[in-house]
């Protein structure tokens, strides 16, 4: 049975992450759909953590991705729970996001 974890999610610099972090990562979306990214060039693992399929936030960092991978090849399906938004405004524009990434039985 996979533990639920909780994790700052990877390569939120990259494509059009941080403006939807900043318009999607909220409490009141609530969660967030965990799918791997097959033919992924950096990462034969990578599993991608987005909103509605169509919003991608980031990635689940890869050492994490090595074994929930392998789960979600199985046919077991994940969610990416809200937890925060992570800003520094005094220190950058970046933005992250902290999910929880746990196991469900919906699709």
């Amino acid at each position: 049975m996979f533990q639920p974890i909780t994790i700052k999610l990877a390569g939120v610099s990259f494509g059009d992450c941080q403006e939807n972090i900043k318009q999607w990562g909220c409490r009141d979306i609530g969660s967030y759909a965990v799918c791997r990214e097959r033919g992924n060039p950096h990462d034969p693992n990578a599993v991608q953590v987005s909103l509605f399929g169509q919003y991608k936030m980031g990635y689940v960092p890869k050492h994490i991705a090595s074994e929930l991978a392998p789960l979600i090849d199985q046919g077991r399906f994940f969610l990416a729970e809200f937890v925060s938004r992570n800003e520094f405004p005094e220190i950058t524009d970046t933005v992250g996001l902290t999910v929880r990434i746990v196991e469900t039985t919906r699709r």
